[in-house]
């Protein structure tokens, strides 16, 4: 049985902190309106940006943070470029929360550019375009195979 993992770029940022602009939660309340969810476990990023997205989107979508939540380290925007060494841990980190959704079910994890496309490449191999804020990608994993079953780009 399949499991799934909707990775989203957070929504826009107040330029002078880690925190979403007045714009950004609207975004996101508005991009969580036309999220698929449920969501059985949710992660983001240590940064509150991630986790001030991922609180609007499901506050859009009018669901409470599910019991499987938490923050997810490796999800944080790494200092300086991202490398093969750091590409593949980030790879490593998202089959870590991929494999953390209950068979069935699906999960979100909410963080950074260019860290998500990275690790989507390390992980299935295929390069996306850059996330614009709130987009995503939606990776699917059955029998240890892990695919970019859609990008998810809503205007």
């Amino acid at each position: 049985m399949a499991r799934r993992l909707e990775l989203r770029r957070h929504a826009p940022r107040d330029p002078d902190r880690d925190a979403l602009s007045p714009e950004g939660e609207a975004l996101a309340e508005r991009v969580g309106r036309i999220l698929r969810g449920p969501y059985d476990a949710v992660f983001t990023s240590p940064k509150e940006r991630a986790a001030r997205t991922a609180a609007f989107f499901l506050k859009g979508l009018g669901q409470k943070l599910p019991e499987r939540h938490g923050v997810a380290e490796g999800l944080a925007p790494p200092d300086g470029p991202i490398d093969a060494a750091t590409a593949s841990a980030l790879g490593a980190e998202v089959r870590r929360l991929l494999e953390a959704v209950p068979e069935g079910r699906t999960g979100l994890a909410v963080g950074h550019t260019p860290s998500l496309e990275e690790a989507v490449e390390a992980l299935t191999g295929r390069r996306i375009p850059p996330l614009a804020e709130c987009q995503g990608v939606l990776l699917r994993e059955e029998d240890g195979a892990v695919t970019v079953e859609r990008e998810l780009r809503p205007d």
